[in-house]
């Protein structure tokens, strides 16, 4: 390939990735214009521009009572699914034992299942079984962690396969429990990876809503239904002012997360460089003295 058909498919790629930037970010900018529309019906350019949706949006009782609860409900979620998502990568990555790749299907599986579906199988199972848990914090926190966990399994599981169990295997031989190896061998160089998946955690359970809406009752919801049914009363600027604020802090989320996700990469490129360079060390200092012994 010639230097100029490079520079040619290098300038399509580019051309290409911004467009679908555009295409993803157009929406949002429409709602974040809008949140300081003048109208009071959002439609076309605004005729003029204001911050008084912020204010109604921050005053409004049921946005403040879904926040709270959409927080608490998410820190919950994140904590559990952090903790066991970590124990069952670990588990997948450093044993073998029958039924592991069972293990490994099962938290995928979630994925597979439409959330609306899930949320109405709960609904059934809550009122059904256990109908004090039905619009608690842990009732919902519960939901929200069979969605957060295959991805907790899975960046944990990417983080553990790039770790040397040597160092830990080493630690063990020099007196430390399991579980104190874990914690100041493993855990340490894992630590950004969970960081990263909590992030995501996070902002995945407080922005749902379709296993969200089965689980609660309408005097208390989340802060994503309470603006979903905001929507079914109103059509004002209110809900935009309101997403506008949580589009800024999912931006701030996302990018201490790639932050994260960027340290992770660094800390397990650390750990295998010197590995291999000891490795290597000790390969050509084996073949130096395999060459220096006479031959029998």
């Amino acid at each position: 390939m010639t230097s100029s058909a490079r520079r040619t498919a290098a300038s399509s790629r580019a051309l290409f990735l911004v467009l679908v930037a555009v295409f993803v970010m157009l929406p949002l900018a429409v709602v974040v214009v809008s949140s300081f529309s003048d109208d009071e019906v959002p439609g076309g350019w605004p005729s003029g521009f204001t911050l008084q949706w912020f204010h109604r949006a921050l005053d409004y009782p049921p946005f403040r009572v879904g926040l709270l609860y959409s927080f608490e409900v998410a820190v919950v979620a994140t904590a559990v699914s952090l903790l066991v998502g970590t124990m069952a990568a670990y588990a997948i990555a450093r044993y073998r034992f029958p039924g592991r790749e069972l293990l490994r299907s099962l938290f995928v599986m979630p994925l597979s299942l439409p959330r609306v579906v899930a949320g109405f199988c709960l609904f059934v199972l809550y009122a059904s079984l256990f109908p004090t848990a039905y619009g608690t914090v842990g009732g919902i926190a519960f939901a929200h962690c069979l969605l957060l966990l295959p991805f907790v399994v899975a960046v944990a599981g990417a983080a553990l396969a790039g770790l040397d169990p040597a160092l830990e295997e080493a630690a063990r031989d020099l007196g430390s429990s399991p579980a104190r190896a874990f914690l100041h061998v493993t855990l340490p160089q894992i630590r950004w990876a969970l960081t990263a998946a909590g992030i995501f955690a996070f902002l995945t359970s407080f922005d749902e809503v379709d296993t969200s809406v089965f689980l609660m009752p309408a005097d208390t919801t989340t802060l994503p239904v309470a603006m979903f049914l905001r929507l079914e009363q109103r059509q004002d600027p209110t809900v935009t002012a309101m997403s506008t604020l949580l589009i800024a802090g999912s931006l701030l989320l996302a990018a201490a997360a790639a932050l994260a996700a960027r340290r992770a990469a660094g800390v397990l490129a650390g750990v295998r460089g010197p590995t291999a360079s000891t490795a290597s060390t000790e390969s050509t200092e084996s073949t130096e003295s395999t060459e220096g012994e006479p031959v029998l």
